[in-house]
């Protein structure tokens, strides 16, 4: 079984206490290389087909992006520098389509803790942006924005389709977001996007009922 799980660091990470010692199937890759100060001597998310330059508005997306166009495994997954999930080899063996962390507990939904972080204006962008592409589902992810439950900070391992599919599904939504930014400022000038992607990673596994999903917990590195 082909098992990869890439941990997305940055020139801008703190500097940790106690870093990770990575384990085998675990691979490192330098997220926003192509507008760093610093190049790291681990893989790069600039090379082949990339978004790499509009890291600044994607975060760890620009390497979740480099991923889906640039390699191709059995299973995938991605971490971050100082959060790993607890993921093995025997756990897939369970012939599991999704392991996720345990899912956050927003209070009083998701769409306000959202708003914690983002504009009136980039709730409403992505709103409009659902009920363009997806019409037929767009009452089933505003019925998941008003609960309670959010998966966090983009952390999953999936099978190589469901992850293709989610990226499809993802960029698909936000590069239609992108396109009305030159209306909403915030989207184009500040990582609002990332923050719509743990919104989005959300409601893709929130309202694809036919997966088998495993929760799992993660570790905290500082």
């Amino acid at each position: 079984m082909d098992f990869k799980m890439y941990e997305v660091r940055s020139d801008r990470d703190s500097i940790l206490t106690n870093p990770p010692i990575l384990k085998a199937y675990e691979c490192p890759i330098q997220a926003g290389c192509s507008i760093a100060k610093t190049r790291m001597n681990i893989l790069a998310d600039n090379i082949g087909e990339n978004i790499s330059e509009k890291n600044r508005q994607y975060c760890e997306m620009t390497a979740v992006y480099w991923i889906w166009k640039n390699r191709k495994h059995d299973y995938v997954g991605i971490e971050h520098y100082r959060r790993h999930l607890l993921v093995t080899k025997d756990l897939l063996k369970e012939n599991m389509d999704v392991i996720m962390p345990l899912p956050y507990m927003c209070y009083p939904n998701e769409k306000t803790q959202f708003l914690r972080f983002v504009s009136e204006d980039v709730l409403s962008a992505l709103l409009d942006s659902l009920r363009k592409i997806h019409p037929q589902r767009y009452d089933t992810f505003v019925d998941i924005l008003n609960g309670q439950y959010q998966y966090t900070y983009n952390m999953l391992c999936a099978k190589w389709d469901v992850f293709c599919d989610y990226c499809e599904w993802f960029f698909e939504i936000s590069e239609y977001m992108e396109n009305i930014g030159d209306y909403i400022p915030d989207i184009k000038n500040t990582r609002a996007l990332s923050y719509v992607a743990e919104v989005l990673t959300n409601l893709y596994f929130m309202s694809h009922k036919n997966l088998n999903i495993l929760h799992v917990g993660k570790e905290i590195y500082i």
